[in-house]
């Protein structure tokens, strides 16, 4: 039997491959290059690549080949939290109204279990995936690893609480010449308000800047 990883074929790759190219927006391209330059921007800082919100894995897979190819598999760590299903009811309408919109586009994010068989077959190593609500694994992940160095940060959990939590939690871990991703900054607007919040209350004097290819996503060097 052929094998299949969260409904794919993996003696398709090549197919796939092809079907990105001619039907795929040039915006996907310009992500995956963005993200390519924002990795090289960390070569020489310390710490390990930690991301909020890993959706469908595409991100992750993404920070774990450029270290790869960059560096080593053994450089550094790459951590994802989520909840690796649904997403969780926020309480807030505009933000639940926000998440029920973006499911019927995309659905549910990947099983922690299809993910882990991805990137088994991909042969990566030095990896963690965090599974559960970010409100309690991040704390409690730090809680068990309290001497975590952040060298790039990857936010993208769309909604207001959850991007000011991750924020507010993990800034202080991000080493000095860090990068921090907003994935959603100018696109959505609960994720907007939040960093917004949190740059001007904590008086960050590290701008928010842009590719100049493409607004997606936003990035902050940490001074």
């Amino acid at each position: 039997m052929v094998d299949q990883i969260f409904g794919f074929d993996t003696q398709r790759a090549w197919h796939y491959e092809n079907g990105f190219y001619l039907t795929g927006s040039t915006t996907r391209l310009a992500k995956a290059i963005a993200h390519w330059e924002l990795y090289k921007k960390i070569q020489n800082v310390p710490g390990d690549i930690v991301e909020c919100g890993v959706y469908k894995g595409a991100s992750l897979v993404r920070f774990l080949t450029y270290r790869d190819l960059l560096e080593s598999q053994y450089s550094r760590k790459v951590i994802g939290f989520d909840t690796f299903g649904k997403f969780p009811v926020t309480g807030r309408d505009e933000c639940d109204k926000f998440i029920e919109q973006f499911e019927i586009v995309g659905g549910d994010g990947i099983p922690k279990i299809e993910l882990e068989k991805a990137l088994r077959s991909k042969g990566v190593c030095n990896y963690e995936l965090v599974e559960g609500n970010i409100f309690s694994t991040i704390e409690q992940y730090l809680e068990n690893n309290k001497n975590l160095k952040i060298a790039l940060l990857h936010i993208d959990v769309d909604v207001y609480d959850a991007t000011r939590f991750c924020i507010n939690t993990l800034y202080d871990k991000v080493s000095g010449g860090g990068v921090i991703v907003f994935d959603d900054y100018s696109s959505v607007e609960g994720a907007t308000i939040a960093i917004d919040e949190f740059v001007a209350e904590n008086n960050i004097n590290s701008p928010i800047e842009k590719m100049g290819y493409y607004k997606v996503p936003s990035f902050m060097v940490k001074r």
